[in-house]
């Protein structure tokens, strides 16, 4: 089990003195034999980095104790790429507003000493000591105490381990000193690559990007343990477990060993397992408890791990230990759970695509694609941030396109029920492996066999892809696939994700990547729309005008120009600017005349386009579509392109479009053939629903067409409600509002769309990124709406454990007026920035003369900075007003 990294900033000094202090009290088992010191030791604090460009010292010098860093150096904390500890030292400072990033220079054509002190337990009989890198980018030659330990550590995304028992120096200090080469740039190396989603960053992620751990043992570790989960399909009332774990003698001399197991959770009977072992000198062998031999592991009414919307994500606990001797020897524990992923192909418009089921049951993933950082940098706060707003826009997977390594953001999609799809990225050395040199063959297996057993036991993985837009080449895919074999991967593979490329792949990569109107998801006859499978498809997403001023100095704002758009894709991309985007805006709402103008429309078309993408995409589902990413979640740094929420967390029209269309149960408008859906992505049927349909001209809200239809909505489908006529006597923008309500008349579901009679249609013109839009439909009416002054809003606060809950009820008390696109926000002061992360019942709301309606947003204490918090509504004709919460 992975250290916690939730205390990792302790001072190493503290902690020295602490485990001395338990160290020399010693540890005494049943026999009376003096126990190995057991534990895992994050080394994070006490280290510097520096160029090696002007040190003459050798590894074996830098790396003895006392060895001085106090001129030169730059202190760090690990993980640390190269930039990031520059910039924690400000020698390059606010590296991501505007073009700065530019000013920093090309870090790659030099080498990086990084050193650091720490101390190490004090030696007891049979005491083992090593080191493990969970991940140097890109080569490395590492010492220790005056030792090399390694010439050359390569890959990253390979872990390294070292025996360094003689080497330590017990109950002392020890130094490590670790010259990193960087990554080449424009990803030709098997190393972390954005391709065209931001500039890349100067020095590659260069660095120790992951973890670096001291181990204490005794002559047995263990390692990667994992449990291997196979229920008796269609049935679900019994599971076979198969636990698998490494044991790894340290010693120069045969060693017996004790392996044994628990696995627990609250409420459930324990298993336990246990088996005698002998290891070879200096052997590494894998340890199995089946079954077959282990009866104990058929599970009877197994508490099932499901994802989001389906169910709880029930993990279970597995507990394993080795003894020599009559004394522990080491102890690993993990949380994982009882579920089975499986595939299934449907032909869809002659292309064969998966479809995936969870535990027998048709599961549509739908998700975005996840982004660290461009420097890399994490905390548990950002980590859990990011599974809050996937869960709260009702999605379900994150695709993890070569950002692997951020371990702790597996366990927590693990315990909230969010799936994973990892696999290698695109466009790079990964992909252009016809010419591999035979280190690149070693670094890329060696590479999946460490991603692999850090994904393996994790419930949440359900998919691992080797390839992205084009598959490895036979002997690389054999032999990527005879490490999955090795490791007992158990859920399904894809050989790349890319039908253009590889007519089996199961899934198509047919863009589009820029902004495209609404209808494009839904005409199933068009690249990129709703049916089969897609890795990824989606669009420029400019973040609210709050956000654009925290990277744009004000000059830039306004007209969009050079600092604007080099926050779109990468410099010399055909995403390097949002043209599509904005023509979007224009033609359909009006040209812009201020950077305000321009946010408060283009947060109107990122709702749309969100909303539309998985709207379609739903309606579809396990009929003609299977699953959906969409291309991204986030961004690596403040981004005008590709995101559902920008890098701030300040939840925008793209995140409130999503969060609409991904509803439990939740209706919603065919673009392309105006008929009515109602989507339950549950597993519980609805019966004794009512579907309504509204049509209103603009300005004056006059009505023009009403319809209702009885629903029900059958588990995890989709059903058709209705279809609209085509309607004659309509403003030219109009407005159609759907609302599904229970047999109570309780909401379900309210959805409001406004649209043209001069629709959006497409050009004929396609290819990898684009279809052409032929006209664009007139949505300016909505800039007709009256001024609506009368919104009241009212609002109370509940504080518990350092978390705030507003519940905040708005009215539009006007007779004659709506309210249109209303947006709350709880802001830190009066006239501040919205409070984040913050998640809202709902948002973007509309209001028709007379109606109200009551959300609750959620946040924490501590992110209003010390202000008062306040409640901010706005809306597309509805005046600013803010109030504080009691």
């Amino acid at each position: 089990m992975p250290v916690s990294r939730k205390h990792p900033r302790l001072l190493l000094s503290r902690l020295f003195v602490i485990l001395l202090m338990a160290f020399a009290m010693g540890v005494v088992d049943a026999g009376g034999a003096t126990a190995a010191t057991l534990g895992s030791t994050e080394l994070t604090t006490g280290w510097a980095l520096r160029s090696a460009a002007n040190v003459t010292d050798t590894g074996a010098t830098i790396s003895q104790v006392g060895y001085s860093t106090a001129s030169g150096w730059n202190p760090v904390t690990l993980p640390s790429t190269v930039l990031a500890g520059l910039t924690a030292n400000n020698v390059y400072q606010n590296i991501y507003f505007g073009t700065n990033l530019k000013s920093v220079p090309d870090l790659t054509g030099q080498k990086w000493w990084f050193r650091g002190e720490f101390p190490a337990a004090a030696t007891t009989p049979g005491q083992v000591y090593r080191l493990r890198f969970k991940g140097i980018s890109y080569r490395a030659q590492i010492w220790l105490n005056g030792t090399q330990l390694d010439a050359g550590a390569v890959g990253s995304m390979v872990a390294h381990e070292y025996d360094v028992t003689g080497l330590i120096n017990p109950g002392a200090a020890n130094a490590l000193a670790i010259l990193v080469t960087p990554p080449v740039h424009d990803c030709k190396d098997l190393s972390f690559c954005t391709v065209d989603w931001n500039p890349e960053a100067p020095d590659m992620n260069a660095g120790l990007w992951g973890r670096t751990l001291l181990d204490t043992t005794g002559p047995v570790a263990l390692r990667d343990p994992y449990v291997r989960t196979v229920l008796p399909l269609p049935a679900t009332n019994s599971a076979d477990l198969t636990v698998y774990v490494d044991a790894v003698n340290a010693t120069n001399a045969p060693v017996t060993t004790t392996v044994s197991g628990t696995i627990s959770k609250p409420g459930h009977p324990t298993i336990s397992v246990s088996q005698n072992v002998t290891l070879n000198a200096g052997e590494r062998r894998e340890i199995a408890f089946t079954p077959a031999a282990y009866p104990q592991l058929h599970v009877t009414d197994p508490a099932l791990w499901w994802p989001y919307q389906f169910g709880s994500p029930e993990l279970y606990r597995l507990a394993i230990s080795a003894a020599t001797g009559g004394a522990t020897s080491d102890t690993k524990s993990i949380d994982f759970g009882i579920r089975q992923f499986t595939d299934y192909r449907t032909t869809v418009n002659g292309t064969s695509f998966a479809g995936y089921k969870v535990n027998g049951q048709n599961i549509m993933f739908r998700g975005g694609g996840y982004v660290w950082d461009m420097l890399q940098r994490w905390d548990t706060r950002t980590n859990a941030a990011h599974i809050q707003y996937v869960k709260d826009m009702g999605l379900n997977t994150i695709r993890l396109e070569g950002t692997l390594g951020n371990e702790e953001l597996y366990d927590l999609a693990d315990k909230a029920g969010i799936m994973l799809m990892p696999g290698f990225v695109c466009c790079s050395a990964w992909e252009n492996d016809s010419g591999w040199s035979a280190e690149q063959a070693q670094v890329a297996v060696a590479s999946l066999d460490s991603q692999m057993r850090a994904l393996r036991a994790h419930a949440s993985t359900f998919l691992w892809t080797y390839g992205s837009d084009q598959p490895p080449t036979a002997a690389h895919l054999t032999a990527y696939k005879n490490v999955a074999t090795a490791l007992h991967w158990q859920n399904p593979t894809l050989d790349n994700v890319a039908t253009w490329s590889n007519a089996n792949a199961g899934m198509k990569m047919d863009g589009p990547y820029v902004w495209e109107p609404p209808v494009l998801w839904w005409d199933t006859t068009r690249a990129g729309s709703a049916f089969g499978t897609t890795g990824e498809e989606g669009t420029e997403s400019p973040p609210p005008l709050e956000s654009l001023r925290r990277f744009l100095a004000p000059a830039d704002l306004w007209p969009i120009g050079t600092a604007f758009n080099y926050h779109a894709g990468k410099p010399g991309s055909v995403f390097d600017t949002i043209a599509p985007f904005t023509n979007g805006v224009s033609k359909r709402y009006g040209t812009a005349t201020s950077a305000a103008d321009y946010s408060k429309k283009s947060e109107l078309q990122n709702y749309e386009t969100t909303r539309s993408f998985f709207e379609a995409w739903n309606a579809h589902q396990h009929t003609q579509s299977f699953g959906t990413i969409f291309w991204m979640l986030n961004s690596a740094w403040p981004s005008v392109h590709w995101n559902l929420y920008d890098y701030y967390f300040k939840p925008g029209g793209g995140y409130f479009g999503s969060k609409k269309a991904n509803e439990p149960v939740h209706i919603s408008y065919d673009y392309a053939t105006r008929k009515v859906f109602v989507v339950n992505s549950t597993l519980a049927a609805r019966s004794g629903l009512t579907a309504t349909a509204t049509v209103y001209n603009i300005p004056d809200l006059s009505q023009k067409y009403t319809t209702q239809a009885t629903v029900t909505a059958s588990a995890n489908a989709s059903t058709q409600a209705l279809t609209l006529p085509a309607i004659t006597g309509l403003s030219t923008t109009y407005f159609v509002r759907l609302r599904l309500t229970d047999s109570v008349g309780a909401t379900v579901s309210d959805n409001l769309y406004w649209y043209s009679t001069q629709a959006d249609t497409l050009g004929n013109k396609s290819n990898w990124y684009q279809t052409t839009v032929k006209t664009y439909a007139n949505l300016t009416g909505l800039n007709s709406l009256a001024a609506n002054p009368d919104v009241t809003a009212t609002a109370t606060r509940t504080v518990s454990a350092g978390k705030e809950t507003a519940t905040i009820t708005i009215r539009n008390t006007s007779t004659t007026a709506v309210a249109f696109f209303l947006r709350p926000e709880i802001t830190a002061g009066n006239g501040g920035d919205e409070v984040v992360p913050v998640t809202y019942t709902d948002n973007y709301l509309s209001l028709w003369p007379g109606e109200s309606t009551t959300i609750t947003a959620a946040y924490q204490t501590d992110d209003l900075g010390g202000q008062a918090p306040y409640l901010r509504v706005r809306g597309h004709n509805v005046p600013t007003a803010s109030i504080p919460l009691p």
